[in-house]
């Protein structure tokens, strides 16, 4: 059985991620909707606290790409192995990451101005359910096949 779909899903979840983090990563002030959420500029904001801020985004890329690489890994070895617990582990690894993004931008968006990426974050949750069925699809389909 092909498994493009689920391949499809995982693998974009993991690029959304792998975007996010690599933003976060090399942005030298704070996203535009930071600057929404204090309702001041990147330029008024005090040194040390520029520096708090780039630190926190620096320790949230490093989530992120840590996440896209393990997704983009796992999946690739679903690929070659068809290991049942892989699927779950994307899934969780995700869900964790995104469920915790989640929580900090509904902070922000329910207590400021600032319009933080709900949208692409309950995207990219939704892509991982679906890689996760597509890919547990896949490992069941493999196993039957081979049980018979």
């Amino acid at each position: 059985m092909n498994n493009a779909t689920g391949k499809l899903a995982t693998y974009t979840a993991a690029v959304i991620a792998l975007v996010f983090g690599s933003i976060y990563l090399l942005k030298t002030s704070f996203m535009p909707y930071h600057s929404a959420a204090l309702s001041i500029k990147w330029e008024e904001v005090g040194r040390a606290t520029q520096f708090l801020l780039l630190a926190l985004m620096r320790a949230a890329a490093g989530g992120y790409i840590s996440l896209a690489f393990a997704i983009l890994f796992l999946q690739y070895r679903l690929s070659v192995n068809k290991l049942s617990w892989i699927p779950f582990l994307i899934l969780i690894l995700g869900t964790i990451s995104m469920v915790c993004s989640l929580y900090a931008e509904l902070i922000v968006s329910g207590n400021t101005p600032g319009r933080p990426p709900v949208l692409i974050t309950i995207v990219c949750e939704t892509l991982l359910i679906v890689g996760f069925i597509f890919n547990r699809k896949f490992v069941k389909t493999d196993r039957s096949a081979n049980a018979g």
